[in-house]
């Protein structure tokens, strides 16, 4: 008789998703100073994270708020993936320069660090922060305190229209529409010999309120376009 031999089965595919899972778990739920190549900061001692912010041109932009995010990221065995713990929050405002200084008391509880720049604008359900730039800086953290980054802004233009429209707002029945309705997605301007015409759309609410020479006039409605 023809003897064969087998050969062993394979890993049960379930085994090695758990190793893996207890693996990246192992990783991301070690206290972040474990995991640091750079000096080792003690419970509650003052990390300090300074910098500017530009347009790529290395323009500085001023009255921009840049917000440091701390959060634990650890692997949820109930869910199967990796979770976010909640955010802690300390922020700055950019003076005429651009900069802007950020400190915080370490703990080691924290292993995730984001910067994110962004401004406030007013929206339909109230003052809404746009983000317009995200940086990890945990690399720039372990290494020293303080930790120097610049922060690049590429669409700056949206900050640049921002505030030029926002310049033109002047008038009780403008400031009364922008503190009820936000921002419009669109702002249509026609100037006459004898007046001057303003047109401030709203695509997702299906409204358009028309101004002359800063006067509320009319609203009209129209068929809501929603934003993709």
């Amino acid at each position: 008789m023809r003897r064969t031999s087998r050969r062993p089965a394979p890993p049960f595919p379930a085994a090695l998703a758990l190793l893996a899972a207890l693996a990246a778990w192992t990783l991301a739920a070690a206290p972040a100073a474990a995991l640091f190549k750079g000096p080792l900061y003690k419970p509650g001692e003052k990390v300090e994270i300074t910098g500017l912010v530009t347009t790529p041109a290395g323009d500085p932009i001023d009255d921009v708020r840049v917000v440091l995010e701390l959060s634990r990221k650890a692997f949820n065995f109930h869910k199967m993936w990796v979770t976010r713990g909640k955010v802690f929050k300390v922020s700055d405002t950019t003076n005429a320069k651009g900069e802007y200084t950020i400190s915080f008391p370490w703990d080691d509880y924290y292993n995730e660090f984001d910067l994110v720049a962004g401004i406030t604008v007013r929206g339909k359900d109230g003052d809404e922060f746009v983000e317009l730039q995200r940086i990890d800086v945990e690399k720039r953290i372990e290494a020293a305190s303080p930790a120097v980054v610049q922060v690049v802004i590429k669409n700056h233009e949206f900050i640049d229209k921002f505030r030029q429209f926002l310049a033109t707002v002047d008038t009780p029945d403008e400031k009364r529409v922008y503190q009820d309705q936000g921002r419009p997605d669109k702002v249509e301007t026609t100037t006459y010999a004898d007046r001057q015409e303003v047109a401030w759309w709203y695509f997702d609410r299906g409204k358009v309120y028309r101004f002359v020479d800063g006067k509320l006039q009319k609203v009209e409605d129209f068929e809501p376009v929603q934003k993709l």
